[in-house]
């Protein structure tokens, strides 16, 4: 035994029999490596993919809050089964195949259809020429934030039935470009009762182009050819509608018109995809966490196997983008996503779990009942219910409390932080999170390969400290820092918000978990963590970063971490008073015992 202390803590032993590859876990280092290669190549893009099919922001915002949640019951769920069957393997495999055949589904349906918008060209009195119609609030806001990136407005107009169009040498359409800012629209229009009229399609616009039109004109007269004078409108009317037009944008999912009949199915099936897809691949994370513990002789060394998976999200994610431009087609990510997924599932088929986790552990009961011939067992639908008596300690219900915690930060972080920096900076959103992303995997990296010091030399109790206080700094940073290209700086914090704190969680639940649950209680912390809290906390920011204002949603968030570190803080030195009051009483006790032992054995010595 001490020929292995001795020898590297990444080895079985140096002088085990096992081959190379079970004994340095190359292995389960490529089921991480690939696991997650497949998860940053299909998982980043899957909004993105299913808002240039056709569904609008509020309907991928509603069903992205309600994923967490489902997490957090399949989570539990899954684990406890890969508990009661000790199929690790298996169970990944068949959950991953599931995700897997949902995302590229997504793929391969047909496009939500939708009409272009619809809208009228009128003449008034005070504004000139005026685009009238009726579309979302996105319509004045995305692309007239990104006119900097190449996004612009185009009508396309055919003249009305008027005297003035039957003019032969009249043109009967025409196309020209128009922009839209918050100084030039109006976004309601009154009825003749003063009301505010309400339309099921959205906002009513009144777009002044009158221009933008005049330039359309200019140009043709310059090149010969005859167009329409907009100022040839009569001056007695006060509106007087001269074509109808239909509105494009240069990028196409910023604006449409109403759907074609008979959508609904499909984007029923685009949200049930996507919710299946998303559920299975995140329930993989924490199957994934059960095998690297049922195969290492160590638990304090999983985060030297894991950050191979950051390794892989990071490589493939950079690859796939690349490979992307350079064919211009979504299909590069389907036929990558299957390759990477295909070779994971096989080097998971042939990873060794160790032999005394291969069984679920016998009870004291059980051990008991058999020694005295009796043939009862527990019935092992009944083995959950051993979970239940932690809830009745205090340090299990903190531990589950500060996990909470943590997860509605997360809530935060995605998607309302990516959100605030396209708000904040559109047309350098993508290269600003892009650098953000490159920084925190970094951090990530560094942080898994040595988490397992850290958390040796700060203690869980001090570690979870930092982690608070950490998320306070990120998110005052995101407040404070007005400057998008210094926000990449902040991101050095996910080195305790992620790194730490993910390794945190799974040893600590792993060491509180009763025999043979363990991946149960790690997959309910997990779930708990990145499901249910990440939930609840989507559902806070979503009414503090809409209803408030938008960087107020950092400062309210730090200042909530900063109160759960100091309250957490204070529990930690008060509890470890009276762990140590209670050890000296011990002591004192012992000695007390020991010492009238000893009197009575003098005493008759003596006589």
């Amino acid at each position: 035994m001490r020929s292995e202390s001795t020898a590297s803590p990444d080895v079985v032993s140096p002088h085990s029999s096992l081959p190379f590859l079970h004994r340095y876990y190359i292995i389960l280092k490529a089921h991480y490596f690939l696991f997650f290669s497949a998860f940053g190549i299909i998982y980043p893009i899957l909004n993105i993919t299913l808002r240039d099919r056709g569904l609008s922001n509020t309907e991928l915002s509603y069903i992205n809050i309600g994923i967490p949640f489902l997490v957090f019951f399949t989570n539990t769920l899954l684990g406890y089964i890969a508990d009661l069957t000790r199929r690790y393997r298996l169970i990944f495999n068949c959950i991953l195949t599931a995700g897997a055949i949902a995302c590229i589904l997504i793929f391969v349906i047909p496009p939500v259809k939708s009409h272009n918008i619809q809208a009228d060209l009128i003449y008034d009195r005070q504004l000139g020429q005026v685009l009238e119609f009726c579309a979302s609030q996105e319509v004045a806001t995305k692309c007239a934030s990104r006119t900097g990136c190449g996004c612009s407005y185009q009508a396309n107009c055919t003249l009305v039935d008027t005297p003035y169009q039957r003019n032969t040498n009249q043109i009967k359409s025409f196309i020209f470009e128009f922009s839209m800012t918050s100084n030039n629209v109006s976004k309601e229009i009154k009825d003749v009762n003063g009301l505010s009229v309400q339309r099921s399609c959205g906002l009513q616009y009144r777009v002044p182009v009158n221009q933008a039109v005049q330039l359309y004109t200019l140009r043709n007269q310059m090149i010969g050819r005859n167009n329409f004078n907009p100022n040839r409108f009569s001056s007695q009317d006060l509106s007087f509608r001269s074509a109808v037009c239909e509105i494009t944008c240069s990028m196409a999912h910023f604006c449409h018109g109403p759907r074609y009949t008979n959508q609904a199915r499909f984007i029923v099936l685009y949200l049930l995809l996507f919710v299946l897809g998303a559920n299975f691949l995140t329930n993989a994370i924490p199957l994934g966490v059960a095998i690297g513990f049922a195969s290492l002789h160590r638990p304090d060394i999983f985060g030297k196997q894991r950050v191979w998976g950051t390794i892989g999200f990071g490589i493939s994610a950079f690859l796939a983008s690349r490979l992307y431009e350079i064919f211009q087609t979504e299909y590069v990510y389907i036929i990558f996503f299957i390759i990477i997924s295909i070779l994971c599932m096989f080097f998971t088929s042939f990873i060794r779990i160790q032999p005394d986790k291969r069984r679920r552990r016998v009870t004291v009961d059980e051990a008991l009942a058999e020694d005295d011939g009796q043939v009862k067992k527990k019935k092992s639908r009944f083995q959950a219910a051993e979970l239940f008596p932690l809830l009745k300690r205090i340090d299990v219900i903190v531990f589950l409390s500060l996990a909470f915690i943590w997860g509605m930060s997360y809530g935060v972080l995605d998607p309302y932080l990516y959100l605030y920096v396209d708000e904040i900076a559109p047309c350098q959103s993508r290269s600003i999170v892009g650098y953000m992303s490159l920084v925190s995997a970094i951090a990530e990296v560094i942080a898994l390969f040595f988490a397992e010091k850290v958390l040796k030399v700060l203690g869980t109790n001090l570690a979870s400290v930092i982690i608070l206080l950490s998320f306070t700094a990120r998110f005052c940073g995101y407040y404070f820092i007005r400057q998008p290209s210094f926000l990449p700086f902040v991101e050095t914090m996910h080195f305790f918000n992620f790194g730490i704190l993910y390794v945190l969680i799974i040893q600590k639940a792993g060491s509180i978990a009763p025999p043979g649950l363990s991946s149960t209680l790690q997959s309910i912390s997990l779930g708990l963590t990145f499901g249910l809290a990440r939930g609840v906390g989507l559902i806070a920011s979503s009414f503090i970063y809409t209803r408030l204002e938008q960087r107020l949603l950092f400062l309210i968030f730090a200042i909530f971490n900063l109160i759960c570190a100091v309250l957490y803080g204070l529990y930690f030195i008060v509890s470890r008073k009276q762990s140590n009051e209670q050890t000296n009483e011990a002591q004192s006790v012992v000695e007390a015992d020991i010492k009238s032992k000893k009197e009575p054995l003098l005493t008759s010595t003596s006589q």
